[in-house]
């Protein structure tokens, strides 16, 4: 916003009042929170040309943090609307709640046919050993 105090004659307005100007001027000028100085200082004095003048104790000091802020990988931080990557360097998470961990497979189970073997031909070791004529080595 520009405020300039020539009269803005050439678009068929009139030319705004002073008061409007230095109104103007203050607002762009006004920082959006006085210091806390300069707040102690103002409050509960009257205003000038009758300025309203509001005070209020700043009470950041006692505000607890939100979820997002705490903890900015809870769900209530991450539920924003957005699209997140995922965290693979979070460790792990063995123990939690639904958990599922990979990286291992269970040991493989062997399935024998035992109809499937051939007797062994008569005379051999194997057939020795089966009908306990030779120790099995």
């Amino acid at each position: 916003m520009i405020v300039s105090d020539a009269p803005a004659l050439a678009d068929g307005k009139e030319a705004p009042d002073a008061s409007d100007s230095r109104i103007a001027r203050g607002l762009l000028s006004t920082p959006a929170v006085t210091s806390e100085r300069q707040r102690a200082k103002n409050c509960g004095k009257p205003g000038s040309d009758g300025e309203i003048v509001v005070c209020a104790q700043d009470d950041s000091q006692f505000r607890a943090l939100s979820s997002a802020e705490a903890d900015p990988k809870s769900p209530q931080a991450l539920d924003d609307g957005r699209l997140h990557a995922p965290d693979f360097s979070g460790g792990s998470c063995e123990g939690e709640f639904g958990c599922i961990t990979g990286g291992w497979a269970p040991p493989p189970v062997y399935m024998i046919d035992l109809k499937a073997i051939p007797e062994p031909p008569p005379g051999s070791d194997a057939d020795k050993v089966a009908k306990g004529q030779m120790r099995a080595r």
